[in-house]
């Protein structure tokens, strides 16, 4: 099999230095996980960032081309430049529709897991992904991503089906185009705006460039011996402290390799609340 093809790969791995992963999720996904020991991987144009997967060269056309479309007001042109605009618009106009067509195929053969590369929790992370009701799962980094190189055999990949794992390139998208070659990206699901830079995110993609089927708009990536991987879930700092008993019970239940403890953020949800009940 072509180098193109093999059925496994990192990428950006090198420069990380953070040892966890972190997953924000509801409950009914947190159980979903533990359950199925798989990771479901939605296609990427299901996520918020209609971008995602765009080429470097893409990045550049879809700035201009938009202005044209759908910012410039023909009101506001010069009369004197208002055919030439006109003409711009209309082929700024074909260039998008390709782009679209060209973007969205892309999206639709990428699945993907994401993930928060830290070793602390993030106040932001629980503010957009997991409400007060909400939890964290926690994993080894490379323990995890060992896990998932070693379960290809059980997901039994086909050809141009692929899994690639690693950190996202994060770049200023309006100046790409100063030095295109060092913006481009050998995976086009590993590339960000910096606008989205919070989010530190790490991902486990699925990459089928199969063409002969229609795609589905998810996958399910079974995790082998699941049970030998360590995960930790912590609960949002502002659950109550009953929520919190029953989540450790009923989580650890599923599994030895499971443990819930609290958020260490919940001092700064709960401080008054609790020094209030000092008061008892």
């Amino acid at each position: 099999m072509s180098k193109l093809f093999r059925k496994w790969n990192t990428y950006n791995t090198k420069s990380i230095n953070k040892d966890y992963l972190f997953r924000y999720m509801s409950k009914s996904k947190v159980l979903s996980l533990l359950e199925t020991k798989s990771l479901y991987m939605p296609s990427m144009n299901r996520f918020d960032d209609k971008l995602e997967g765009i080429s470097t060269y893409d990045i550049t056309e879809v700035r201009v081309a938009y202005e044209f479309c759908f910012i410039d007001r023909e009101e506001k042109i010069n009369p004197e430049l208002i055919e030439d605009w006109k003409q711009a618009k209309e082929v700024s106009k074909e260039k998008l529709l390709h782009i679209s067509k060209t973007l969205r195929k892309t999206q639709e053969s990428h699945y993907i897991s994401c993930w928060f590369n830290s070793n602390r929790e993030s106040d932001g992370m629980w503010r957009f992904y997991a409400k007060e009701n909400g939890f964290a799962v926690k994993v080894n980094r490379r323990k995890f991503q060992n896990k998932i190189k070693s379960s290809i055999p059980l997901n039994d990949l086909q050809e141009k089906q692929r899994i690639v794992v690693g950190r996202i390139k994060y770049q200023d998208y309006p100046r790409v185009i100063e030095n295109e070659k060092d913006n481009t990206v050998l995976y086009l699901s590993f590339r960000k705006d910096e606008s989205f830079s919070h989010e530190k995110e790490y991902r486990v993609v699925f990459i089928d460039l199969n063409t002969d089927a229609e795609k589905p708009n998810h996958v399910v990536y079974k995790i082998i011996d699941f049970e030998e991987l360590e995960i930790t879930i912590i609960t949002h700092p502002a659950m109550p402290e009953e929520k919190f008993e029953e989540s450790k019970v009923l989580f650890e239940s599923l599994g030895k390799n499971i443990t819930v403890q609290k958020s260490e953020l919940e001092p700064f949800y709960q401080f008054f609340d609790r020094t209030e009940k000092l008061k008892e």
